[in-house]
């Protein structure tokens, strides 16, 4: 347990390490009279690896979905990095911190793995990659009234603030600012555990590829398209072919859909498992996958799947193992 999980214990988290979610003393049940309050998430899943160097962008642009040469200190990109056969190893946000260094934000389970796969290619240029999900932490707001850094006191500074389509931000700042932020932040949040933010992120659409889906789907699957997570326009990077075959001969079969599950009796707590299969009733092939699930409230739940078009027509599934009835499948505030 690092200093910051250590602090948020004293603000009365309760602090998983080992699955790297928090709460406080919030449930399920109130996560729908949340919504209309302005929240703050200490995101603990989140880690950051950061890029320095005068090569980085150019590093960068042949690895990742996005247009790294679109990046500056006044915006964020959303992209992934893909394996030679157009997988996703990662999802990730990118922000620009001054002329030489870049920080991606990814899920802390592929941090190292990332450094390492990347490291093999960052040799040819002049760029140094490290882990340091130690050094800057996360927060992620909920509100109807954005934090601008006029906000801020004067000795409280922010490495980045990402605004997100649906009026949520993602703050990133050093560790030495964790508890001057934390204490105005205060001033008008809520604090609340990381299965609301992994909700919050059900609703907006968004997919985070953690270690379970890693290399599972290719973009367009979990609709990276959709939030400008995919450039078609810029050079070759690892996996270019396949993402653009799937847009241009229109080979994609699956997609990523929200759904709302009704909580089973028997396994009231249970969550479908990221990467578990999903099948149609009395049938083995599979038919999707399991991107992220959350509790929406006390009897229900939603998740993000990745399913053929076939299936997303049944109310039936089997999810996890489990068979679901009476599915209902949501809007996604974007289209495809």
């Amino acid at each position: 347990m690092n200093h910051w999980h250590q602090f948020l214990e004293q603000q009365g988290a309760t602090v998983d390490v080992t699955n790297h979610s928090l709460f406080f003393v919030e449930t399920p049940a109130n996560y729908p009279g949340l919504l209309q309050q302005p929240t703050l998430t200490p995101v603990i899943h989140l880690g950051v690896v950061s890029f320095q160097g005068p090569d980085t962008k150019k590093f960068l642009q042949g690895q990742v979905t996005c247009d790294v040469e679109q990046l500056n200190s006044n915006n964020h990109l959303i992209g992934a990095r893909c394996n030679s056969k157009g997988r996703a190893l990662t999802s990730f946000y990118l922000v620009q911190i001054n002329n030489d260094q870049l920080l991606m934000i990814m899920d802390l389970s592929l941090v190292k793995s990332s450094i390492d796969e990347l490291s093999k290619y960052a040799a040819f240029f002049k760029v140094e990659l490290n882990d340091a999900s130690e050094e800057y932490h996360c927060i992620g707001l909920n509100n109807s009234f954005p934090v601008n850094e006029t906000d801020l006191t004067p000795s409280t500074t922010l490495l980045a603030n990402i605004r997100l389509e649906d009026h949520r931000q993602l703050l990133v700042f050093s560790k030495e600012q964790s508890k001057p932020l934390w204490n105005i932040l205060l001033e008008q949040y809520k604090p609340v555990g990381t299965e609301y933010w992994a909700l919050q992120n059900i609703q907006a659409g968004i997919a985070n590829i953690q270690l379970e889906t890693s290399a599972m789907f290719v973009p367009q699957m979990f609709n990276l398209q959709a939030i400008d997570g995919i450039s078609f326009k810029k050079g070759c990077y690892t996996g270019q072919e396949v993402v653009a075959r799937m847009k241009y001969l229109g080979k994609l079969k699956r997609r990523m859909y929200r759904l709302l599950l009704p909580i089973q009796v028997l396994s009231k707590q249970k969550l479908p498992t990221p990467g578990s299969s999903c099948q149609l009733p009395e049938q083995e092939q599979s038919i999707g996958n399991v991107v992220t699930a959350a509790h929406a409230g006390e009897d229900t739940q939603e998740i993000l799947a990745v399913l053929t078009e076939e299936a997303a027509k049944s109310t039936t599934l089997v999810i996890d193992g489990e068979q679901y009835t009476n599915i209902n499948y949501l809007p996604l505030p974007y289209k495809i």
